[in-house]
């Protein structure tokens, strides 16, 4: 990846995030009959009283790559839910490295703990490739969300799966090697934005793998050569999604966004018929 020239930096644990910078970005959707037009499964996932509800407090931002949104031991305050982009959530490493503990797309949210306990921020949150978002302030979801049992039981079963893998991941993170781990991501990340190009920095992909740079400068030339993958300014291209996946670890199983969204089917339709 000759191309990127941005060099890793370890991620101060004080450095002031740009997080007001949100609210200039936000389109707020008119309270009108017509719901407007949502790509999250989770809020598609809502009757139609509960959206009327949340309407005049739904908000969609779009999000530039690498920018974060969340930083840890902050109150939480709004429930994230990604349309278009990718929500990684990530550790600081006693020297100073990140590595990604989990990610959601389009088929989940961060935040939804708060939902049924009101809580501090864990992780810093940063958005893995451009694209949109929709949130919702805690308390107008958690009214919702908490109105009925069927409700309650549904976050509380996308908040399992999202255990689940921080549990997959940790082992992933402990166990397998960086290649193994690099192209699991790919995997996920492409899962989660349904997208073959990939808008990447080598910063990112090193925070996201707790390595730096040269490492992924191997592997990815490694996985070029090989043809399963090619990279030119800054965007990365899954040619071959299979071998990808074998070069990967058996833990993609586990993580990919299909499987977690199967889990959902049979509470999808009773949720709807609300």
């Amino acid at each position: 990846m000759r191309n990127y020239s941005i060099e890793q930096r370890p991620l101060d644990r004080t450095s002031q995030m740009p997080l007001d910078r949100l609210n200039d970005r936000t389109v707020r959707f008119p309270h009108t009959e017509q719901m407007p037009a949502l790509s999250n499964f989770l809020l598609k996932s809502l009757p139609f009283s509960s959206l009327r509800r949340l309407q005049p407090h739904i908000k969609k931002v779009t999000l530039t790559a690498g920018e974060f949104i969340c930083r840890p031991d902050e109150p939480v305050e709004w429930v994230y839910f990604p349309e278009t982009t990718a929500l990684s959530e990530l550790q600081i490493l006693e020297d100073g490295r990140t590595i990604e503990v989990s990610i959601t797309g389009f088929e989940g949210a961060v935040g939804l703990a708060a939902l049924f306990s009101p809580g501090r921020g864990a992780n810093w949150v940063q958005a893995s490739v451009p694209g949109a978002v929709v949130k919702v302030k805690r308390d107008e979801m958690q009214h919702v969300v908490t109105e009925t049992e069927r409700l309650s039981g549904f976050f509380y079963q996308s908040i399992q799966a999202y255990i689940k893998q921080l549990s997959q991941k940790v082992a992933c993170n402990a166990h397998h090697s960086v290649e193994e781990r690099f192209s699991v991501w790919l995997l996920m990340l492409q899962d989660r934005c349904n997208v073959n190009r990939l808008k990447l920095t080598q910063e990112q992909i090193a925070r996201v793998l707790g390595v730096y740079r040269p490492s992924v400068t191997c592997i990815a030339q490694s996985l070029r050569d090989a043809g399963l993958i090619d990279y030119v300014r800054g965007n990365i291209v899954i040619l071959d999604r299979e071998a990808l996946r074998e070069r990967g670890c058996a833990c993609y199983s586990e993580l990919s966004s299909e499987g977690n969204l199967l889990q959902f089917e049979d509470r999808f339709d009773k949720l709807r018929a609300m």
